[in-house]
C-alpha cells in the first residue's frame, strides 16, 4: 500500500514564489501541441495549394499528388483545410454535425405552402365521433 500524502508537510516545504514564476511563464506562451493535424502539415503549402485549386485542379487530384509525395491526407480532410483557408465561417470549417441534411439541395418549405392536393374522390371527411381529426383516404 502506498504512503498517504501529508499536504501540511508538503505546503511547508513548497516554494510558492518559484512555482508562481514558473506558472506565469507558462501563461505567457502557448501550450505545446502533442499532435500535428493535417492542416498543420499542409500549412507551409497553403498558398500553393489554394492557387492550384483556383486554377481548376480538383481536390481529388491534389490529394493524389500529395499522397504520391508521401503526405497521407484524406479527400474530406483536405477539403476541410481548403474551406478553412478560404475563410469559411471565421476560419472554421463546418463540422459534419452542423450541416443540414441534404446539403445544398435541401429546399425549405415556404411559409404557408400547402401539401400536394389529393383528388376529391380519394378523400372523405372523418366522422366527428371516430376520434380522428382531419381527412381520411377512402379504401379502394
Amino acid at each position: 500500500m502506498s504512503k498517504r500524502t501529508d499536504y501540511g508537510e508538503l505546503a511547508a516545504k513548497l516554494d510558492y514564489e518559484s512555482l508562481g514564476k514558473k506558472l506565469s511563464q507558462l501563461a505567457e506562451g502557448q501550450p505545446p501541441r502533442k499532435r500535428k493535424t493535417a492542416a498543420d502539415l499542409l500549412e507551409p503549402l497553403r498558398e500553393t495549394l489554394l492557387t492550384l485549386r483556383r486554377k481548376g485542379w480538383s481536390s481529388g487530384q491534389l490529394v493524389e499528388e500529395l499522397k504520391a509525395a508521401g503526405v497521407p491526407v484524406s479527400p474530406a480532410r483536405f477539403r476541410e483545410c481548403l474551406a478553412r483557408w478560404n475563410g469559411n465561417r471565421n476560419g472554421i470549417a463546418k463540422s459534419r454535425a452542423s450541416r443540414q441534411p441534404g446539403g445544398a439541395t435541401n429546399h425549405r418549405k415556404e411559409a404557408g405552402a400547402l401539401p400536394p392536393a389529393t383528388s376529391p374522390a380519394a378523400r372523405s371527411q372523418s366522422a366527428p365521433g371516430d376520434g380522428h381529426a382531419g381527412l381520411k383516404f377512402a379504401n379502394r
